[in-house]
């Protein structure tokens, strides 16, 4: 995506986000997130508990989940997250996100769900992710942009 498409006015919101915990599948995280080890053929499996704050002009609050990270043994990175946002004025959303991490760098389509009047407009936006991660610190940036013709 070039700056033409992803400009200021349409960024919805800023995370800032710890990797709180990790399970492992017969393959530990360190040994991966060091890169100093190869991949094994059927490829690497880790849930990864998150947690941080979003702030933008119409959301703010705690964001938790879980994202269900698949390696490829090529060292490809898929991820697939469920997590909950709890704004500051108390609302509820859920939100599911997919995408992938190339070299730390995430790409990320975010859908939202919540019943809650005040931000029934998220059940309508489909978000764009773009981002960072930092898998020896366990820190993560991401920047949610909406596509204006939704």
């Amino acid at each position: 995506m070039n700056s033409e498409v992803l400009n200021r006015q349409d960024l919805l919101f800023e995370e800032e986000l710890i990797l709180a915990e990790v399970k492992e599948y017969g393959f530990g995280w360190q040994k991966f997130s060091s890169g100093k080890f190869p991949i094994p053929a059927e490829g690497l499996r880790f849930d990864i508990r998150f947690e941080g704050h979003m702030i933008g002009k119409r959301i703010n609050g705690h964001i938790e989940g879980v994202d269900h990270l698949t390696v490829r043994a090529d060292g490809r990175l898929f991820l697939d997250l469920y997590a909950s946002i709890k704004t500051k004025d108390g609302a509820s959303i859920s939100v599911k996100e997919s995408g992938i991490n190339a070299e730390g760098a995430l790409r990320l389509g975010m859908d939202f769900h919540t019943s809650d009047p005040r931000y029934k407009w998220l059940n309508h936006k489909h978000v764009w992710g773009v981002g960072a991660v930092d898998f020896q610190s366990g820190t993560v940036k991401i920047k949610g942009y909406q596509n204006q013709n939704y």
